[in-house]
């Protein structure tokens, strides 16, 4: 009943209901599986004979199925994921989808996994300069983690990843199949991010004039002692 227990997804689980008040636990939110004792041939029956039928949704969901296996889709104990995960090494099933006749138009979404390891480095990203203490006075277990995207990193992602919506919507037109485009990012969702990017919002105990997590700085461990550079001159050419 977790992650690594036979193929399970990410996320599978029970309804863990979290209170706004209780200790220790502030920021986390509710999460729901409702499949967490459905085994992986219950899953596929699903995919493939139920959730099609007009009178559970209509869903066309046998694409799923074909894409991680088809017949052999419960034998190899096959999984979805999400669409671009940075965390698979291939995105089997997307590769699949993309060769196969009445989907071909979502081939752009094979620039995601690219664009969300991008997202990830240094380059994007800042970082704590160094000793951060914490309300009691200790200090932060990491201080020179590395934190949240820049501003121009959110905007330039923000602005390829439309254009990649934007990419298959007009190539599922041009195929005949308007209502297979994606929403990936809605019109009032963009209108939000961009708000935020000009109001040069941070998560809490981000200021934004942090240095970039690609600048060479001086070691700082946790128990505030500094390390500095070797070779200082060197970092500065």
């Amino acid at each position: 009943m977790s992650c690594s227990k036979d193929g399970a997804e990410c996320g599978q689980g029970w309804y863990q209901q979290v209170l706004p008040n209780s200790p220790g636990i502030r920021g986390r939110i509710a999460t729901l599986a409702p499949i967490l004792h459905w085994g992986v041939c219950t899953v596929w029956d699903w995919l493939r004979i139920f959730a099609p039928q007009p009178e559970f949704g209509s869903w066309p969901t046998q694409i799923l199925a074909d894409a991680y296996g088809g017949d052999n889709a419960t034998e190899v104990n096959a999984r979805t994921g999400c669409v671009g995960c940075p965390l698979a090494a291939v995105d089997g099933a997307l590769a699949v989808i993309v060769e196969t006749d009445g989907w071909r138009h979502l081939w752009p979404l094979l620039w995601l996994k690219p664009i969300y390891r991008w997202m990830r480095l240094p380059a994007q990203r800042l970082r704590k300069r160094g000793v951060e203490r914490l309300k009691d006075g200790s200090i932060a277990k990491n201080p020179q983690r590395m934190g949240p995207l820049t501003l121009e990193a959110r905007l330039q992602a923000l602005d390829w990843i439309l254009n990649i919506q934007r990419t298959v919507c007009e190539g599922a037109c041009a195929a005949g199949y308007p209502e297979r485009g994606i929403d990936l990012i809605n019109a009032e969702e963009e209108a939000l991010i961009r708000q935020l990017i000009a109001d040069g919002t941070f998560p809490q105990k981000w200021d934004g004039d942090e240095p970039s997590a690609a600048a060479w700085l001086d070691s700082v461990y946790s128990d505030g002692s500094v390390q500095p550079i070797l070779f200082r001159d060197l970092v500065g050419s």
